[in-house]
């Protein structure tokens, strides 16, 4: 299990750069890009790029089942990807990190509701930790609030969505071969992406150096290797393993945002993004534990 939970841990390092990347492109008045379209060709870009490779190797196969879970997984990740995007706009890479960190919890109670496998007292007190974390990560009660709310609220339901693919991904990944699941979930999200953004906004898409830089960083790094590897490594570990790693990533998040943009999070921030973290390590590392023994 090592192999994979180090693998899935550079995925989170590599998955906080995203954050503030994308603020940078999208967020304020200097945005250089539309959300929507952003999305679309970052995803549509990888899903060229591992098509064309599935194709000169000749292992480009499809059965019913393949088709009927990379759908299923791809509609759930396109879901999360649009919400978390838009979120973007709307509040700090900092705190959408964080905020996409409690899908971590959500990943317990879904599994009840959907499998009917009851979280054990431990992984009560973490969701009750991390939501008193979000609670003062949002601080609903400060006059400067207004101006996060609806982003902040976008994000949690994204982290609601991410969890459960993360539950989707780990009853399916071992059936199926990692890159042609791969190629079908990221052209679901390229597919959503592409007819929702001229409903959503107009479509604007520079061609800026800068932009396309990013582009191609997020393609290659944060979805073609940081998605492999996620569906490789959910074939070797549980869900709640995957779940209990993914707690890195707002602290990556966080890193990357303080060192490539400045931004800075306030003691009551702090706070609150501390709870979240001390929620996912006491729920997610009592159930793990408890499955393991």
């Amino acid at each position: 299990m090592i192999g994979p939970d180090l693998a899935l841990v550079a995925v989170m390092a590599v998955w906080g750069s995203s954050f503030p990347l994308l603020r940078s492109l999208l967020g304020g008045p200097q945005s250089v890009a539309s959300p929507m379209a952003l999305l679309a060709a970052r995803m549509a870009l990888s899903s060229a790029l591992l098509l064309g490779w599935l194709l000169a190797r000749r292992e480009l196969r499809a059965s019913r089942e393949l088709i009927r879970d990379g759908l299923l997984c791809g509609a759930l990740l396109a879901a999360g990807f649009v919400l978390q995007t838009e979120g973007l706009q709307h509040t700090s890479a900092s705190r959408s990190g964080f905020l996409t960190g409690l899908l971590v919890v959500f990943v317990p109670v879904l599994d009840f509701a959907i499998f009917r496998r009851r979280p054990r007292g431990g992984a009560l007190l973490g969701i009750a930790l991390a939501f008193a974390g979000m609670t003062l990560l949002s601080g609903p009660w400060r006059e400067r609030s207004g101006s996060t709310l609806l982003g902040d609220a976008l994000t949690v339901g994204c982290a609601a969505i991410f969890a459960g693919h993360i539950l989707a991904l780990g009853r399916v990944a071992r059936r199926h071969p990692v890159l042609p699941l791969l190629l079908l979930q990221l052209a679901c999200v390229a597919a959503a992406a592409a007819l929702l953004g001229p409903a959503i906004e107009p479509t604007r898409l520079p061609a800026l150096p800068r932009l396309w830089l990013g582009v191609g960083y997020l393609a290659l790094f944060c979805t073609l290797l940081a998605f492999g590897v996620q569906t490789w490594a959910q074939r070797h570990t549980t869900a709640l393993r995957m779940a209990l790693i993914s707690a890195l990533e707002p602290v990556f998040a966080a890193l990357w945002a303080a060192l490539l943009l400045g931004e800075r999070l306030s003691g009551v921030e702090m706070a609150g993004a501390a709870l979240i973290v001390a929620g996912v390590g006491v729920g997610e590392i009592t159930s793990a534990l408890a499955a393991r023994t």
